[in-house]
């Protein structure tokens, strides 16, 4: 069976075809699957084509939702009002993920729900938090910004400590355990190898069952001093369906036991 998943996932990437998965793939099996684009570009007039970090995961997520017994969600964490982390656990270990703290756990959360105005409004980080409880798998996306992820994807990952915390400070069973991570790291240059490595290790300190497989990595050039010219979002699009494109997506996928 695990070869004719290969296959099929090879002829999907290559030729599209949907109808194959649903003929071939096996029944009775379920998974949940996240996808959180942490990119701050939003298609408009002046700039229409989609991110590249966010194309390739609505193109994993696309894969998953051709296959029996998947169901996907995704999120483009950028619509959001994510209110920064407050640092509570500066003043002592037990502030964070404190059972004080409202629903979630978390003072960000509960004192702009109290207070919005000075907070720029209600924070939304409770849709992340209960996608990540509802999922089994969590793909996090984000495009290279000087040598390292989004500022909005660092602002999720601290966000995330106060479900870290239940199990570090409380003795609890962290939230994250099982949850198998995969990471999509994707720009013009500027190491995303290396950024999608510290990102490895960060989510698994965080709780998240993550390994360097669990990855898809992209970058134009190697070049730092070769600016961009035009989008970038076709020529991921070709690398996704060549064989580099495609043996690295099936180790991303092995690892994440979605086939």
């Amino acid at each position: 069976m695990f070869l004719i998943r290969n296959f099929v996932l090879k002829v999907f990437l290559l030729y599209n075809e949907k109808h194959i998965l649903k003929d071939i793939l096996s029944k009775g099996f379920f998974m949940r699957v996240l996808g959180i684009s942490t990119t701050t570009h939003t298609p408009n007039e002046i700039h229409p084509i989609p991110s590249t970090s966010s194309t390739v995961l609505e193109y994993f997520l696309n894969v998953c939702n051709n296959i029996d017994g998947f169901e996907t969600k995704y999120i483009d964490a950028n619509q959001l009002h994510i209110v920064q982390n407050l640092s509570c656990y500066s003043s002592g270990k037990e502030n964070c993920a404190s059972y004080d703290a409202g629903p979630y756990r978390c003072w960000a959360h509960k004192l702009s729900h109290e207070n919005p105005e000075l907070y720029g409004g209600k924070d939304q980080m409770s849709i992340i938090y209960d996608a990540i409880a509802w999922a089994d798998v969590v793909f996090f996306s984000t495009s290279v910004r000087w040598t390292s992820h989004s500022a909005l994807l660092q602002k999720i990952i601290e966000r995330l400590n106060t479900l870290e915390n239940r199990f570090s400070t409380y003795g609890e069973r962290n939230p994250l355990e099982n949850k198998k991570c995969g990471i999509i790291v994707v720009g013009q240059h500027y190491q995303s190898q290396e950024i999608a490595s510290r990102l490895v290790e960060t989510f698994s300190q965080i709780g998240f069952t993550t390994h360097t497989y669990g990855v898809f990595t992209w970058q134009r050039s190697i070049d730092r001093g070769l600016e961009q010219v035009g989008s970038n979002t076709p020529l991921v699009l070709k690398y996704l369906k060549s064989n580099e494109g495609i043996d690295q997506i099936e180790r991303m996928f092995r690892f994440l036991k979605i086939y």
